[in-house]
């Protein structure tokens, strides 16, 4: 079709004209020389070489003729043709039979006739197909160039799917329409009349549509909305419009209309720098609390929003800043309106669904160091969550340097950290005012392998705490503490080989001693609250994770690890180990596994078969019963067209850090391939306490090169504040460089 703005090119074809004055042969190439002249543009001294069986010079209709396997090459294009006219006068070139136009951009065209300038610019054709971008394939009866890069389109077929060669069978989706322009400026295609059809079949009449061709990445436009229902928000039409504001940004805004309720709007902006970049995303709206079912709870109506952003920049090769914005209205603003947002990664720290974070970071990294500075806040969105329990973390810093082989020839890990913690209320209970604590740390360990494979690991630590309390209202206290611990590691592999597999035991044993933590009523525990000894960190000197829990006295963990693997390629691992100390430490908890002198036993394996099969499981076991007191199991397979992932969790109510989390619960997924391109999905996750389910969801699909169909349904059982059970169907249709159509 159209390409850059027709220019005539005199020099190259009146030379031709000249050479074919000296043309015995009926068989000639062609090419076209410029001779002495003054200088021209490069366009102008451009050669044009013409290939042809025989070529005929009409000096009285002043006409070139190319006749038998035409090629025409110019400034990148090329042009294939049975027959070709060139008229010497207006510069016009007719091509005939099979004409193919190859175009520096990779496109090709292909028409029964074709009419063109001197530069290969199509003027008009007849029976055109045209090949678009990556993928795109576009088909007109009649063809015709309206003015500068606009062409219309008569009779008109397009489609990005691969197009059947024997013509048997349609493309999985098409647009027909009986007009259609194409502009080459914006690289858009428009369509008045248009008919969508799926496998050849009429599915939706649309009376105007338009898209950009597939070569654009980025064009504003409307895109394709989402239409569905459900029961708390009706009926609802949300369509986003896309603004391409520059290469280096954008802005997509969307109206969403509900049957039951006000409507909401969102926007999307989006911006590159040189350094890095951000992406902001915000809803609102105006409205009244309304329940599972949409009626209004008779309060009053407020603005209500969501704000969701994240950012990332470089300063150097060192340093790195970014910041996470996640802010809602209240606590069931996201799942009252069916919105996304919570739980993602905007930063060093992960918010959850029932927690967001946001903050501001600048993290170093080098080879052997690593730097970070964080201002971090939170909001609850749990019923018991309250903002005197959630603080400011003004700042969060750290630092960790690794020396090798600087001392004893071991490994020096110096590290330092601190952080300042400051409430908007009073506080609760323990957590009351504010405090700040500051860190430094060195620790040394060395490994050594003795004889056959003994590896031992001595390791010393010595830590200095300096924290800053408000112990009552308007009192500060200033204290510090001094902690060190020293120990080591005894691992000694053995290996049996075998014929069909290898087996490899490894005894695990290490021993530590700490000094006293005192228990100081004014050190409240905020940064290890969560965490429990298990085969990850059975063998950590201090199990405590982090600065404000210590765990004092003499420890000895123990353990078994035993790997077998087969020459084949399956391989099994289990691992069985405790933890025994001197002494009960305050502050450590039956859910930390560490509330007595001896620990539960910790458990793993894993097992892997090949072809797709799989396990993975993670116990804690009574120390003197054996009894199951948490299971974590994995499993996964597949078999032909059939697949599955499964997992089963069980935990002691005992041990539960939070109760609103069950204590039994199966997660389920199984699909299978039932025709070319067509698959089925199960989904479920089931409270086994409750007897309830969390989310259940059938899926049918459909995928190929150009299309994806999905049609869901899912379902909740789960009651959280006003907002209950819930079950919708969803429908979406993508169609490649058309976007995706559906809702839910």
């Amino acid at each position: 079709m159209a390409g850059r703005p027709a220019e005539r090119t005199p020099f190259g074809w009146a030379a031709l004209a000249a050479a074919l004055a000296m043309t015995v042969s009926t068989s000639a190439i062609a090419q076209a020389q410029t001779t002495t002249s003054p200088p021209a543009p490069a366009e102008q001294n451009a050669n044009v070489l013409l290939e042809a069986d025989e070529l005929i010079d009409d000096q009285e209709a002043h006409t070139i003729t190319a006749q038998g396997d035409v090629q025409i090459r110019y400034q990148g294009r090329t042009m294939r043709a049975d027959r070709l006219v060139y008229n010497l006068e207006t510069g016009e070139i007719r091509a005939i039979g099979d004409v193919q136009i190859a175009l520096e951009d990779g496109s090709v065209t292909y028409a029964e006739e074709i009419e063109a300038d001197e530069a290969m610019n199509v003027g008009a054709a007849r029976e055109l197909r045209a090949r678009i971008g990556d993928g795109g394939t576009l088909a007109a009866r009649a063809a015709v160039r309206r003015g500068e890069g606009e062409s219309e389109l008569r009779n008109v077929i397009y489609t990005s799917c691969p197009i059947c060669t024997t013509g048997d069978r349609p493309p999985t989706w098409s647009l027909r329409a009986r007009r259609a322009v194409q502009n080459r400026a914006t690289r858009t295609i428009s369509y008045q009349g248009a008919v969508l059809e799926l496998a050849g079949v009429p599915v939706l009449y649309l009376p105007f549509i338009a898209h950009p061709d597939p070569s654009v990445e980025r064009a504003s436009g409307l895109l394709p909305p989402n239409i569905g229902r459900n029961q708390r928000l009706g009926t609802f039409y949300d369509q986003p419009y896309y603004w391409a504001i520059s290469p280096s940004q954008d802005l997509t805004a969307s109206l969403r209309i509900h049957g039951n309720v006000n409507p909401l709007i969102g926007l999307q902006y989006r911006k590159e720098f040189w350094s890095g970049d951000l992406e902001l995303n915000t809803t609102f709206t105006q409205e009244e609390n309304f329940d599972s079912d949409g009626d209004r709870l008779g309060d009053e109506s407020r603005f209500r929003y969501s704000v969701f952003g994240q950012g990332a920049f470089r300063i150097n090769d060192y340093w790195n800043w970014g910041f996470g914005i996640e802010n809602i209205y209240d606590d069931e603003y996201l799942r009252r309106y069916d919105l996304d947002g919570a739980g993602e990664r905007r930063g060093p720290y992960i918010g959850q669904d029932t927690r967001l974070i946001s903050q501001l970071y600048a993290i170093g990294q080098g080879i052997d160091s690593y730097s970070s500075i964080s201002l971090v806040s939170f909001q609850g969105l749990r019923e018991n969550d309250t903002s005197e329990l959630l603080p400011l973390i003004l700042p969060y810093a750290e630092f960790d340097r690794v020396i090798q082989d600087s001392v004893l020839g071991g490994q020096l890990r110096l590290q330092a950290n601190t952080a300042a913690l400051s409430r908007r209320d009073d506080g609760v209970g323990p957590y009351v005012g504010n405090d700040a604590r500051v860190s430094v740390s060195a620790t040394w360990r060395r490994d050594t392998i003795f004889g056959p494979g003994m590896v031992f690991s001595p390791f010393a630590q010595a830590r200095g705490d300096l924290f800053h309390v408000e112990t009552s209202s308007d009192n500060y206290e200033t204290f510090g503490r001094g902690l060190g611990l020293a120990g080591a590691e005894v691992a000694w592999p053995f290996m049996r080989p075998g014929e069909s597999f290898d087996l490899v035991l490894e005894p695990v044993v290490m021993a530590a001693w700490a000094t006293d933590d005192s228990d100081d009523p004014r050190i409240v525990n905020e940064d290890s609250l969560a965490f429990e000894l298990d085969d990850s960190n059975l063998f950590r000197p201090n199990a405590a994770p982090n600065y404000d829990l210590w765990e004092p006295g003499g420890r000895v963990s123990a353990g078994l690890r035993a790997t077998a693997r087969a020459r084949t390629g399956e391989s099994a691992t289990v691992m069985l180990g405790r933890r025994w100390r001197d002494e009960q430490a305050p502050g450590f908890t039956s859910q930390n596994n560490l509330a007595g002198e001896a620990s539960d036993w910790v458990a793993s394996g894993q097992i892997d078969l090949g072809s797709g099969f799989g396990a993975e499981t993670r116990m804690r076991l009574d120390d003197e019963s054996f009894k199951v007191q948490r299971i974590d199991l994995s499993v996964r397979g597949q078999l032909g067209r059939f697949s599955a992932v499964g997992r089963y969790l069980n935990v002691d109510e005992a041990l539960l850090t939070d109760p609103d989390n069950p204590s039994e619960e199966i997660n389920a997924s199984i699909g299978v391939e039932l025709a070319r391109g067509w698959r089925m999905q199960f989904g479920l996750t089931r409270d086994l306490d409750s007897d309830i389910n969390l989310s259940q969801d059938i899926r049918a699909i459909y995928e190929d090169d150009c299309t994806f169909l999905e049609i869901a349904y899912t379902r909740s059982e789960t009651q959280r504040g006003t907002i209950g059970p819930d079950e919708g169907l969803q429908i979406r249709i993508g169609l490649r460089s058309l976007g995706v159509l559906g809702g839910s």
